[in-house]
């Protein structure tokens, strides 16, 4: 502690201040820094279930478990357009096939 206290007037103190400004300005700029988050509340809507005015976020969350509803995943609904558009493609084709044996079967009946 005395040898501290004898170079203390040896000390150069505009290095030692550039330096610490250096290293809070490194850290500053480090980006695994955890930084306060603000997250606004929803807009109003009018939801397509009930017709009534949801208002923020808790009205929101309490809307989807009242009316046992979910927000869509991303992607799902380019899948469901997808896989209605294959239901609808396999039911043409079903119902082709059933006019093609009906139509077939008269033809038969009447040559």
């Amino acid at each position: 502690m005395s040898a501290y206290k004898k170079n203390l007037a040896q000390i150069d103190w505009s290095k030692k201040s550039a330096r610490v400004r250096n290293q809070r300005h490194d850290q500053s700029l480090r980006s695994d820094l955890a930084r306060p988050q603000i997250v606004s509340d929803y807009a109003s809507y009018k939801c397509p279930v009930t017709g009534k005015i949801i208002e923020g976020r808790a009205a929101h969350e309490e809307n989807l478990k009242r009316t046992d509803c979910r927000l869509l995943e991303p992607g799902e609904k380019e899948d469901n357009i997808k896989r209605h558009a294959r239901e609808v493609a396999a039911e043409d084709k079903r119902r082709d096939a059933a006019i093609d044996g009906m139509v077939d079967t008269v033809a038969a009946e009447y040559f």
